[in-house]
């Protein structure tokens, strides 16, 4: 199940009064994430309801207490029931905070942010959560987002800017599409079992070579949905490179090639050595991210193709050991 994510930054409102709607229809919209089996339980945010403010005077927590007073005792029960994590990084895995401090989120859509404000919507592009809030302005109406950042490099030397589409939740009817776009890029598949036994079906355009089956048994189910995201964009990339007469000139998410540290060091590089489909061992440098993990690949520009050739943590690098 993926995480929720509250995006304080949309949390304004002109009133106690549409500030307890707008709380209302966020509840709704969660408890339909949670019927499908979709979002987990709990609110990751920055900062405690008590500390966000959602008008002059008022705070989350205020809205919250409000929900009994206007009839909606199952969607205060419900948000009541909610555990939360607070502050916004607590309890993630070394490779999630590893990615997140190298990264400083710049703004949506056609909008700067400041950091502290887009810090849940960074979250949520690196570990693909899904941002929840209030619809207080028209781009947090959408039910997806556009996050754009800035994120270190590996070797500290080159800064890159990335974006990433996450989920977004401000209404009631966000929830229907997220839930749509959750199942096509989960494709029916229900563990990473099942992935490995239908890959040929459900990734037609990738390749997987042996060790990928071995690779799959070692990841926590959590990181399925990210990793079936990953390769389904992935899939499509391919596809669309071979009905095309050029490869296309951007990736479906944030791929690199290893660092020149990687290269340069023999037992490094040999780290991304793994078995090939065609019979002999290759070097998978070219990786994307999902999570604190990798799917390393590679790019055969005859034959139009991507293998797989793991699936898992991060592998060794020179400040990452």
């Amino acid at each position: 199940m993926r995480e929720l994510v509250l995006n304080h930054a949309s949390v304004a409102a002109s009133d106690l009064e549409t500030a307890t709607l707008w709380l209302k229809q966020l509840a709704i919209g969660l408890m339909s994430l949670k019927r499908r089996g979709i979002g987990k339980s709990e609110l990751r945010m920055a900062h405690h309801l008590f500390e966000i403010k959602c008008t002059d005077r008022a705070t989350m927590y205020d809205a919250l207490s409000t929900l009994r007073n206007i009839g909606a005792r199952d969607e205060y029960l419900y948000l009541c029931r909610m555990s939360s994590k607070a502050p916004l990084l607590e309890s993630v895995s070394e490779g999630v905070m590893d990615r997140f401090t190298r990264c400083e989120a710049t703004g949506i859509e056609v909008a700067t942010m400041p950091p502290e404000a887009g810090a849940p919507l960074l979250y949520c592009a690196i570990a693909d959560g899904i941002a929840v809030g209030f619809p207080s302005d028209p781009v947090w109406e959408q039910d997806q987002i556009d996050v754009y950042f800035e994120e270190l490099s590996p070797d500290g030397d080159e800064l890159d800017e990335i974006a990433e589409t996450i989920d977004n939740l401000t209404r009631p009817e966000h929830a229907d599409a997220i839930s749509e776009r959750h199942r096509a890029n989960m494709r029916e598949v229900s563990n990473f079992g099942e992935l490995w036994e239908r890959r040929a079906e459900i990734f037609p355009n990738l390749c997987f070579g042996p060790d990928v089956r071995r690779h799959l048994t070692r990841i926590n189910h959590s990181a399925l949905s990210s990793v079936l995201k990953r390769l389904s964009g992935l899939d499509d990339w391919v596809k669309d490179w071979r009905a095309s007469d050029s490869m296309p000139s951007q990736w479906p998410s944030k791929t690199t090639d290893e660092s020149a540290s990687v290269y340069q060091d023999a037992s490094l590089r040999e780290r991304r050595r793994f078995a090939s489909q065609k019979g002999s061992s290759k070097l998978f440098m070219r990786h994307s991210r999902f999570g604190d993990g990798r799917i390393h690949f590679r790019v055969d520009t005859n034959a139009r193709e991507i293998e797989i050739g793991y699936i898992g943590t991060k592998l060794p690098t020179r400040d990452f050991r």
